[in-house]
């Protein structure tokens, strides 16, 4: 070997080596950054004239398990929906309450039933009357704020749907942005790791929105397709997403009823079964919460609050009521519609002619609601007859959420107990997907950056530029001695 090329092999290791060590600072400095993936430099024999030439930087590759981290997003994303829904059951519970529970409404309609049973051993006593039309009311009042917290929800979640197909949208554009850059700078040799670092960021960010899955295509570009076969970005043009919020949902705002917006892709409006193509991220998880689970509480606490009106609107019960005339609850004053009874719960009021600061009177609650004089103090038999409708045992009305004979406590109950069973099935999953989720990031992060693997290479490098250089050390101490001579 001349010593021309000996001088030159060294000079392209030396060279290989710096690239080297720049690579694993690079790698060391951006261990926790998101979307950064390992660096290694692509190495190669360079030959010179059918001989050896030294060594060729080919380039710097980006490590990345694709199968791996297409796991980890849809992972993500069903962690994101479980969280979603399992926040919303909680909340439901909690306005809700669990039998025991002081804001419970099932505790509200046990303290209403004792004020009844009480108020009939001594109808003549005001005080008891009193305490009788302040627990009904606690227990409507108790409905109203239930309704309302689902209705609550109901607006956040299209509040929510909003700001996430935005988000979405932006994503999408970004990532066609990038892939025109990183298909124009790969075509000229340049280094466009950092782009893809960024792009998989980005990726990285809609995944947790809708699961998705990433295609690679010619020049380094790539395409989205959502979990379910929506194509979001195939080329250079993403898909046009958009979405109106309706501001404030009340119980009829329902989807095929009008009032309620869908999501507009690529023209064309998708609502009900035709969003399965975006469901199982936190987008999904937020239009299930508005179109299906809030409607399913809301239906079953009106279902409640009709049970409750028609049983003391009998006029079976209190004679005083002619057909159709609302007894001691009502719907906001007036008669209560059929079922389903869309938002009674949140509308159910106690009858103005119990309340003496509206103009009614206690003696109402013995002698009957439309009763137009007093009759006995002591005469007890229709808060008697009060307290046996509400425990007595009738058919649910249909159509509705419940089945079966209940009494109003039997009901009550029910509901709770599947309103607890939807927060701990939620939970349970939301849990699942969350180990699940946690378990693949960290397989993902194990083959991502190793400072321990990072310092080894650094070692690795560190002795192959002294081999180096001491060649190039005794090629100069060669033409010294050379010259001298």
């Amino acid at each position: 070997m001349s010593i021309a090329r000996a001088l030159s092999n060294a000079l392209s290791g030396l060279a290989a080596t710096a690239r080297g060590t720049e690579t694993i600072a690079a790698n060391v400095a951006n261990v926790m950054t998101p979307g950064y993936a390992r660096r290694e430099v692509a190495l190669s024999t360079q030959v010179l004239d059918a001989g050896s030439g030294g060594v060729r930087i080919d380039g710097v590759r980006r490590m990345v398990n694709d199968a791996l981290l297409s796991e980890t997003r849809i992972a993500l994303a069903a962690r994101s929906e479980g969280d979603t829904l399992a926040a919303f059951f909680n909340q439901v519970e909690d306005a809700v309450g669990l039998p025991g529970d002081a804001g419970a409404i099932s505790t509200a309609l046990t303290q209403f039933e004792s004020a009844l049973i009480a108020a009939s051993v001594r109808p003549d006593e005001d005080l008891r009357l009193a305490n009788v039309v302040e627990t009904a009311a606690s227990l409507a009042d108790r409905l109203n704020a239930a309704s309302s917290t689902v209705q609550d929800a109901r607006t956040q979640a299209d509040i929510s749907i909003g700001r996430q197909v935005m988000t979405l949208q932006t994503a999408l554009e970004q990532v066609a942005d990038l892939n025109r850059q990183i298909a124009s700078f790969s075509s000229g040799g340049q280094d466009i790791s950092a782009l893809h670092d960024e792009r998989q960021a980005v990726v990285d960010r809609i995944a947790e929105i809708v699961p998705m899955r990433s295609i690679p295509r010619d020049f380094d570009r790539i395409a989205l397709f959502t979990a379910e076969g929506a194509v979001l970005l195939d080329g250079l043009e993403p898909a046009r997403l958009s979405f109106a919020p309706v501001g404030v949902l009340t119980p009829g705002m329902q989807v095929g009823s009008g009032g309620v917006s869908g999501l507009i892709f690529n023209g064309d409006e998708l609502s009900g079964e035709t969003l399965r193509l975006f469901t199982g991220g936190s987008l999904g998880a937020a239009f299930a919460i508005r179109d299906s689970h809030a409607p399913q509480v809301q239906m079953e606490l009106d279902a409640l609050a009709h049970d409750l009106y028609r049983r003391f609107s009998d006029p079976a019960v209190d004679p005083s009521l002619a057909s159709g005339q609302p007894g001691l609850f009502t719907d906001d004053g007036l008669a209560a519609a059929p079922p389903p009874a869309l938002g009674l719960a949140g509308t159910i009021k106690i009858n103005l002619a119990v309340l003496p600061d509206s103009g009614g009177a206690l003696w109402r609650l013995r002698s009957g609601l439309q009763a137009g004089v007093p009759g006995p103090v002591g005469d007890g038999d229709l808060i008697v007859r009060l307290a046996q409708a509400l425990n007595s045992v009738q058919a649910v009305a249909a159509p509705g959420p419940f089945t079966g004979r209940h009494d109003a406590s039997g009901l009550a109950a029910d509901l709770e107990a599947r309103v607890a069973s939807r927060r701990l099935s939620a939970e349970a999953e939301a849990t699942r997907q969350g180990v699940r989720a946690a378990n693949l990031s960290e397989r993902l992060m194990a083959e991502g950056v190793d400072t321990d693997g990072e310092m080894q290479r650094l070692l690795q490098y560190e002795q192959a530029y002294a081999a180096n250089a001491r060649v190039i050390q005794a090629i100069d101490d060669m033409m010294n001695a050379i010259l001298k001579v």
